[in-house]
């Protein structure tokens, strides 16, 4: 078995989390003070392309995404965020 290092991300906002090719290895959606949604797409640049996964969570509440394997990415990811003030982290490589 070999170790695959992963990088994380920390992002409130619309962001560029990683802006090459790589893979998706977890996603956690932490929810502030209402419904928090975050739309990650294959994409380096913008919130448009294949969508990788969407997550939701409720207010003070969180949800999390893992593949049963790191989930390739051809462009990078694009993290789309929507809420107030949530706390989104993203594991890749």
């Amino acid at each position: 078995m070999s170790i695959i290092p992963v990088a994380f991300s920390n992002v409130t906002a619309d962001a560029v989390v990683k802006a090459a090719p790589g893979a998706l290895v977890s996603v956690l959606l932490t929810a502030a003070g209402d419904t928090a949604t975050v739309i990650l797409y294959d994409n380096a640049t913008v919130g448009s392309g294949t969508k990788l996964c969407t997550l939701s969570a409720v207010t003070l509440t969180s949800a999390q995404w893992t593949p049963s394997s790191p989930q390739v990415v051809s462009l990078g990811i694009f993290a789309d965020v929507s809420g107030t003030t949530p706390q989104v982290t993203v594991l890749y490589t």
